[in-house]
């Protein structure tokens, strides 16, 4: 693959985690005062702001940044998918007629729970390394972190709960079916991408 293309692939799965934390941070009811969430909440603000007058909030859940992400990801396979078909078969096909294949193959899905599971293993790996280093002392990255994984670790501690009430093997277990996950997303994004 072209490196032009691979940077830019790899800016817009960044960009794409970016929007996709602000849904966490809403769901795990972050700590607003906290820098990191501060940070995420002023560079995505001028985007989401305009955005949520036409896509209201569900409850918790931020719409409008789900919404962005999903764009993000759509317009990356749009652009993949013009750069690995021959000039003969773009002239058949009109950006519309691109589009819509793109939307029914569920790509894009694919792709955003690509850029999900991809951003969850940053979120839990970093929240293991943090918690071992933090040493019991307040960190805003930890504090952050912990924050924003409350949503998907508190199902799993119901049923699995902290054993001797300190070893928590939920973050183990989420990154088990998160490996095993990316490994047919993989598949799938490779079938769809590939000529």
């Amino acid at each position: 693959m072209n490196p032009v293309f691979t940077i830019i692939e790899y800016v817009i799965n960044l960009l794409a985690m970016v929007f996709l934390l602000r849904v966490l941070l809403q769901l795990g009811s972050a700590d607003f005062f906290n820098p990191v969430a501060q940070y995420i909440h002023k560079f995505t603000a001028p985007i989401i702001t305009p955005i949520r007058s036409i896509l209201p909030d569900l409850g918790k859940f931020n719409l409008a940044s789900f919404v962005v992400s999903l764009a993000l990801i759509t317009g990356k396979i749009f652009l993949l998918k013009h750069s690995f078909i021959s000039e003969q078969e773009a002239e058949m096909l009109s950006p519309q007629v691109t589009l819509f294949m793109i939307l029914v193959g569920l790509g894009a899905v694919s792709g955003l729970f690509m850029v999900i599971s991809n951003l969850l293993l940053i979120l839990f790996i970093g929240l293991m390394i943090a918690s071992f280093m933090s040493g019991g002392r307040y960190n805003p990255v930890l504090v952050f972190l912990v924050q924003v994984t409350r949503p998907i670790l508190r199902p799993i501690q119901r049923i699995i709960p902290p054993l001797g009430g300190t070893i928590d093997l939920s973050p183990m277990i989420i990154l088990l079916g998160l490996f095993f996950l990316q490994g047919i997303l993989y598949k799938y994004g490779i079938s769809l991408i590939s000529p």
